[in-house]
């Protein structure tokens, strides 16, 4: 253990001697003395909120843009990716369950100080390895709320964008200081409909879509992604319903991944042991398009051409993606398709 990892949280709200309230994320989990939020990444110590995964980074790697996936940003670049432990979400499948379920609590009792990362020491693995940005993901970004607003700021000094890959449930003060602190780009993860977000993770979803939406207002630039899980969020009704919000309140450019799932922690005990079939995906896809939808992507896919980006308007491919990778990329120095001079919508 070491008071390394321990940090002031930022927003929080003293209710009494016993209790306090964190307001990082919108379960705004009212903790009592001794005892730990949701996340179980804030405790409440002598009647305020800290959080004690500052800079105990368990998780850290070189990824391509595109494997968060962000595939009308940068596209080519290299992000230094990091995460740490716990989640304020309860997803039953989910794949970086090694990280987000293993108790945030016993890693910092475990942790020692070496085990540190500073804010600075990270923007100076990123400088040295050659990368274009920096990545927050893995488990859910806000956990290092305070965190990300130092490594944004070191990483602008040096020309380095930001990205946070996310569930969105951040509270809107938290989300505006990650705008001011140079949050360029967010993935946010719309596992549904309203019923199926409450029943499976036990939140508002509405609260993700009005961080969506005044992220973009922001500047931020918004792809989303939906995993696709059988009989539970693959239905017709909830994906058209679902689309359909991204056309009105983000619009029909936005790009939208829909990710095949796969089983993974507790699927089993669902009835979950295979993946998505093929023909849930491409349906899901049809429905996207017929909506209005642009820019349509299915990921955890071999190789397809559902990675490639397509001109709406005249349909040629300007690029082409492989293994997660850019192997062609047809478009002109302002980011038009070269065929015909349509904007692509790509930063």
């Amino acid at each position: 253990m070491s008071s390394r990892f321990l940090k002031k949280a930022k927003y929080q709200r003293k209710i009494d001697d016993n209790y306090s309230q964190c307001l990082t994320c919108e379960r705004r989990c009212k903790i009592q003395k001794g005892k730990a939020g949701f996340c179980q990444t804030r405790i409440n110590k002598d009647g305020e909120i800290y959080t004690i995964v500052y800079g105990l980074i368990p998780a850290i790697s070189f990824n391509p843009i595109e494997k968060k996936p962000l595939y009308h940003f940068y596209p080519g670049s290299t992000a230094i990716t990091i995460g740490t432990y716990g989640c304020n979400f309860a997803c039953f499948w989910c794949q970086n369950h090694h990280l987000s379920k293993t108790n945030p609590l016993k890693a910092y009792q475990f942790a020692t100080s070496d085990e540190y990362i500073s804010p600075k020491s990270l923007i100076d693995i990123a400088l040295k390895k050659k990368c274009e940005g920096t990545s927050i993901s893995f488990n859910e970004p806000t956990l290092l709320f305070e965190y990300s607003l130092e490594v944004f700021r070191l990483a602008k000094q040096y020309g380095l964008y930001n990205t946070y890959i996310t569930n969105g449930y951040m509270t809107e003060e938290v989300l505006r200081d990650l705008v001011d602190a140079g949050l360029d780009a967010m993935n946010i993860d719309i596992k549904g409909d309203f019923d199926f977000v409450q029943k499976y993770c036990g939140i508002n979803v509405e609260k993700v879509w009005r961080n969506a939406i005044l992220a973009k207002e922001l500047g931020v630039h918004i792809e989303i992604t939906t995993l696709l899980i059988p009989e539970l969020n693959s239905k017709e009704d909830i994906i058209r319903s679902l689309t359909k919000k991204i056309y009105n309140k983000l619009g029909d450019f936005t790009p939208y991944h829909i990710s095949r799932f796969f089983p993974h922690y507790k699927s089993g005990d669902y009835g979950l042991n295979e993946p998505t079939p093929l023909e849930l995906l491409y349906n899901a896809y049809n429905i996207s398009k017929d909506v209005g939808l642009k820019y349509i992507y299915l990921g955890n896919l071999p190789t397809t051409d559902y990675d490639n980006t397509y001109c709406p308007k005249c349909s040629k491919l300007v690029i082409k993606r492989k293994m997660l990778g850019v192997k062609e990329l047809k478009l002109d120095s302002n980011g038009n398709c070269k065929n015909c001079g349509f904007p692509i919508c790509i930063i």
